[in-house]
């Protein structure tokens, strides 16, 4: 999609195959009850996606998904069959960046919203529509056509200006906007931003790439922190690695450890 919001990743594209996946899966029970299905990628393009999903709903594993939505009503029927997703965050603010015209971005919303009604009717599922690039949302006309859909269609008042005061804003019965300032994302390539800080990586969450590398948290795009690789290995053994010691000490200390940890704008939000 291009959106504003990332940045491209130099890793190259691949589905996870359905037997790593499992095997992934099966790595890490004790650890979580809930995993994620972003990390530059867009889960709805998986052509195996309900076979995923079978087998976290098989591990008891909740799932959480990030979408730009554009294939959400081509995903209906796998989304209201499944009793594994929890919650969709839907990043709407993407469309724009395609060059698409405010015709096509208001049939595009609407059809998300159409989507949203008929999963909130028939699931438990919580939906999140992201707005994460409120940095200049005074100037920003895609943000205002965005909101101003959508408080047509919930008949929600005053919506842009609630959106620049409120984190979290509840449109509909498991229904919620969820905005955020940008921030910088972290790469090897930017100028160092600090050496000191804390972080929430390896303290409540990992992310694990398509190829099965572990790296410390879900902005580490590239892979540029590999701490192993959980299909050669088990988790438990990569977790009590002297480099995750390492910078889980730096960051009790308040200091960055890695290079791309000192280079990532996210992490200024855990002061």
């Amino acid at each position: 999609m291009s959106c504003s919001f990332c940045i491209p990743t130099k890793r190259e594209k691949a589905f996870m195959k359905v037997e790593d996946f499992e095997e992934i899966v099966k790595k890490i029970q004790g650890y979580t009850d809930l995993i994620t299905l972003h990390v530059k990628g867009e889960p709805f393009m998986h052509p195996n996606l309900k076979e995923l999903l079978q087998i976290c709903e098989k591990y008891k594993l909740k799932v959480n998904i990030t979408t730009n939505a554009t294939l959400l009503s081509k995903q209906l029927q796998t989304i209201i069959t499944s009793r594994a997703i929890r919650q969709i965050n839907l990043s709407i603010h993407s469309i724009k960046q395609n060059g698409d015209n405010k015709l096509k971005e208001k049939e595009y919303v609407k059809q998300v919203i159409q989507s949203v009604r008929k999963i909130t009717q028939e699931t438990p599922i919580i939906i999140s529509y992201r707005l994460w690039n409120l940095e200049s949302i005074k100037e920003n006309e895609h943000n205002k056509n965005i909101l101003d859909i959508l408080e047509k269609e919930y008949q929600i008042t005053n919506l842009l200006e609630r959106a620049k005061q409120e984190e979290y804003i509840k449109l509909d019965e498991n229904v919620f906007l969820n905005q955020d300032e940008m921030f910088e994302w972290p790469t090897i390539k930017r100028e160092i931003i600090s050496k000191k800080g804390k972080c929430q990586g390896l303290r409540n969450q990992i992310a694990i790439l398509v190829d099965g590398s572990v790296v410390p948290c879900c902005l580490d795009q590239d892979g540029d922190i590999v701490l192993g690789n959980i299909l050669k290995d088990s988790l438990s053994s990569i977790l009590e690695s002297d480099q995750v010691k390492r910078i889980k000490n730096g960051f009790e200390n308040n200091i960055l450890e890695e290079p791309l940890c000192q280079r990532c704008g996210y992490r200024k939000k855990f002061k």
